[in-house]
């Protein structure tokens, strides 16, 4: 059986790559918008994405130790379906879009307000 610590991981695996992606697409309309002042904006987006990279790396290193493998298994209509692999066990996670948006939109709160999601 997959363990909470180990699906939180997975969770973290999969969304993190998003929030940064969203971001970084975000940045590019910040960088064409007509502002009175870019600069605030564009430097705090940016060093929320270099945390949002970090954060990556330390769940891929995490997930190597224990042995925790997440596989996109894409998409069947609408939902997209992920498969989790741990110690033998296996486990199917599936996402419609709009837990995904909300999910990514809870993560880019937590860190524009400083606070990471920690179990």
């Amino acid at each position: 059986m997959i363990k909470k610590e180990e699906e939180f991981l997975a969770n973290r695996f999969i969304h993190l790559p998003l929030v940064r992606k969203v971001l970084e697409r975000d940045l590019l309309s910040l960088r064409k918008a007509d502002l009175k002042f870019n600069e605030p904006y564009i430097q705090f987006v940016e060093r929320v994405i270099i945390e949002i990279g970090k954060d990556i790396g330390s769940v891929k290193k995490e997930m190597f130790q224990k042995g925790l493998t997440v596989y996109n298994q894409g998409k069947i209509g609408d939902v997209t379906t992920y498969l989790v692999s741990c110690r033998g066990y296996r486990r199917e996670m599936r996402f419609f879009p709009h837990i995904l948006k909300q999910s990514v939109e809870e993560y880019v709160h937590e860190y524009f307000s400083g606070m990471k999601k920690n179990a």
